[in-house]
């Protein structure tokens, strides 16, 4: 999907490195519906509910990655590999990463296009999600860098800490991302399908 020409994701109030929330622009922009009462519309159960579920699997992959290799770092045992494998870290690690890059493939091909056809308002808030999924993708695959080292070597704090490491920065940017589009698609979910 091509930006709009005006859309300036350099600036502090749109890049998801620099952003704490959507800006003021942005929010006109937006159709209603606060988030506190997305739960009790009534199309609700449709795909605003299924959009919200995997932004929530998304969250809980990432949290479940940084506190697991956080509890390995604390840890002073000797056999890291055992402790890695046992925690299933380098599984959903994967699993993560490869439902992440899906999930915003099929939205950059397939609902935006879409969304900004049926709300040319929205133009620019789909633009900001787009280039999101650009920095999101590489947090992505600095992550499954990360993880594949723990896959082709022996686990050793080094690996663990980059691991983590990865994890961490993905968490972030995948936190403030999930949050911001939630406030720009799930409107859109409601008012549409």
């Amino acid at each position: 999907m091509s930006l709009t020409k005006s859309f300036d994701y350099s600036l502090p109030e749109n890049h998801i490195l620099k952003r704490e929330n959507l800006s003021p622009k942005i929010k006109a922009a937006l159709l209603g519906d606060p988030r506190e009462g997305w739960s009790s519309h009534s199309n609700f159960d449709g795909y605003a509910s299924f959009w919200l579920r995997i932004h929530n699997n998304l969250r809980g992959g990432s949290d479940y990655l940084v506190k697991g290799f956080q509890r390995l770092l604390d840890e002073a045992g000797s056999n890291l590999d055992e402790a890695v494998n046992t925690a299933r870290l380098k599984e959903v690690g994967a699993n993560v990463v490869s439902f992440a890059h899906h999930h915003h493939e099929i939205e950059d091909h397939n609902y935006f296009p879409r969304f900004v056809q049926l709300y040319p308002n929205v133009e620019h808030a789909i633009s900001l999600l787009d280039s999101d999924h650009r920095v999101l993708e590489e947090a992505l695959d600095e992550t499954e860098r990360a993880l594949s080292y723990l896959q082709n070597q022996t686990a050793d704090r080094d690996a663990i800490a980059r691991a983590f490491n990865g994890c961490q920065a993905l968490q972030a940017v995948l936190a403030r991302h999930l949050w911001d589009e939630e406030e720009i698609i799930v409107p859109i979910l409601l008012a549409r399908f």
